[in-house]
């Protein structure tokens, strides 16, 4: 009786997949969208590597709705870089300065990150209108000069450079760097509702 009952069981399963394939035979699930990665170079730490993953964390989970729009991005260590960080889009490398204090470490990662955002999600434009606004900037301000190099003397008087310091009040809700920028809360706003999906 239980050999019976198996098989009517299992006769039944088959049919009922056998009825959804044919009602609709070409249903697939939706690809896996693979994270993004942080690659940590030798150059690197163990500490600064434990409080790079962490932050990296904290801004993958800001911008959740925007992970499928960029890739991985390496991260290296200098004791020699001029400025506290830079970001080179060519090979998605991001370059800190060590040593220094863990908030202004994760600081100028989430500066950095967000520029990798910039320069790699090309939906990142969309928000860029809303953003200038919220910041005080005319419209047809440009986002970034027109030359790679930005200077220190021109660098609080542009908006790319704005919206990386609003990505650090987003994603740690506060900035331990003192800088010349001032970071309207409209901007920081403007900023959430994109990376969270939200179209203009």
């Amino acid at each position: 009786m239980r050999v019976f009952d198996t098989i009517l069981a299992t006769g039944l399963i088959i049919g009922l997949l056998g009825m959804t394939l044919a009602v609709n035979p070409t249903r697939q699930l939706p690809p896996r969208q693979a994270q993004p990665r942080l690659i940590i170079e030798s150059s690197v730490d163990e500490g600064f590597a434990a409080l790079a993953n962490e932050t990296w964390a904290r801004f993958l989970a800001t911008f959740a709705a925007r992970t499928h729009c960029f890739g991985d991005v390496r991260l290296q260590a200098s004791y020699q870089l001029p400025a506290r960080a830079g970001y080179d889009p060519d090979t998605a490398t991001v370059v800190v300065r060590v040593p220094a204090s863990a908030a202004r470490l994760r600081a100028a990662l989430i500066h950095e990150w967000a520029h990798h955002i910039e320069f790699q999600c090309p939906q990142q434009a969309d928000m860029r209108p809303a953003f200038l606004a919220a910041e005080g900037f005319s419209s047809d301000t440009p986002w970034r000069p027109a030359n790679a190099a930005v200077t220190a003397d021109v660098w609080a008087d542009i908006p790319s450079e704005h919206y990386a310091e609003a990505a650090i009040l987003l994603v740690l809700g506060h900035n331990a760097t003192p800088t010349q920028i001032h970071v309207h809360k409209q901007a920081v706003e403007a900023l959430a509702r994109w990376a969270a999906g939200d179209e203009p």
